[in-house]
């Protein structure tokens, strides 16, 4: 005879009487993906610190500059070199600048040069990795020998050519020219990803039902395999931003009087010996970005692997 749960007067469900009380009854609520993503991801606690300051540092990137207007320009020589004050924390430089203001401009254009050039990154690396991993055959081998084309490039030096041939200074070019050459990792982890999952069978019962190949990308199989590709986005972020500050310390980046963290330590390598705290600044939050990038993608790679498991 069937055993019958009914609920007791609280709405709770009772425990059936012909159960003994020896028997264990597992009534752990059951958790979805997201859920048990949020709970690793909040076990891993380099990749939570990483967060709340990225987030800080991203907060004070986007409301500093907005507040101060065009003050990250303003120079005044009466001021050069002038001590920390409540409106300048940083005290100012030798042109007598606000430092505080202008880092913050500095950390501003640089993260948007490496969000953006995120964005065209994983653009092109999933749609070659799809096609490459979807259609396989010969179509498969012509997309990666020309990822191994690209990937024998040296890569700073095709970046350089683009800036100085379109237009040195231009936040346009710069992130144009970081995005169109660094989508390779991306498309070799989408590909990898799409050759594991275009036999799988959920993929099989679509394309049984008549899904047609647009629709079983993007609907069944490119949601799978997301995991892997916002971890390379974090990661690219990093590398972007660190691209972006090697152009400006080159000359070929952002130019002055706009700010960024690349062309804030190259003002200030001249002054390294009398006055290393201005460069000290610029390199510091340079740093901070990548750790935080670093951790918070480690992080996001367990919490989104399903093969780990949380202990209750």
């Amino acid at each position: 005879m069937d055993r019958v749960e009914t609920p007791d007067t609280k709405g709770r469900t009772a425990v059936p009487a012909n159960v003994s009380e020896s028997e264990e009854i597992d009534l752990t609520p059951i958790r979805t993906y997201w859920q048990l993503v949020r709970q690793r991801f909040v076990r891993h606690r380099l990749a939570v610190i990483a967060l709340v300051a990225l987030a800080i540092l991203v907060t004070l990137a986007v409301v500093v500059p907005l507040a101060t207007g065009d003050l990250y320009q303003q120079t005044g020589f009466a001021r050069s070199r002038g001590p920390a004050t409540l409106e300048a924390p940083l005290g100012y430089d030798r042109l007598g600048i606000n430092l505080f203001v202008r880092l913050m401009k500095g950390t501003q254009t640089s993260l948007i040069i490496g969000l953006a050039a995120v964005l065209i990154i994983v653009g092109i690396g999933t749609l070659v990795g799809s096609i490459a991993g979807y259609a396989g055959g010969w179509l498969d081998n012509l997309l990666m020998r020309m990822v191994d084309v690209v990937l024998s490039l040296p890569v700073l030096f095709i970046i350089l050519m683009i800036v100085a041939f379109f237009g040195v200074g231009d936040v346009r070019v710069v992130i144009i020219a970081i995005g169109i050459t660094g989508w390779t990792l991306a498309a070799r982890l989408i590909r990898a990803e799409f050759l594991a999952l275009r036999n799988a069978d959920f993929v099989q019962a679509a394309r049984a039902l008549g899904a047609g190949h647009r629709r079983i990308i993007m609907r069944h199989m490119l949601p799978s395999a997301m995991a892997p590709l916002i971890v390379a986005a974090a990661l690219g972020v990093a590398d972007s931003v660190v691209t972006e500050a090697a152009l400006s310390f080159l000359g070929f980046g952002i130019s002055p009087p706009e700010a960024s963290l690349g062309n804030m330590l190259t003002g200030a390598t001249t002054l390294f010996l009398r006055d290393p705290i201005q460069v000290f600044y610029p390199g510091t939050v340079l740093i901070l970005i990548v750790l935080c990038a670093s951790f918070l993608g480690d992080g996001l790679r367990d919490a989104l692997d399903p093969r780990q498991k949380i202990a209750d």
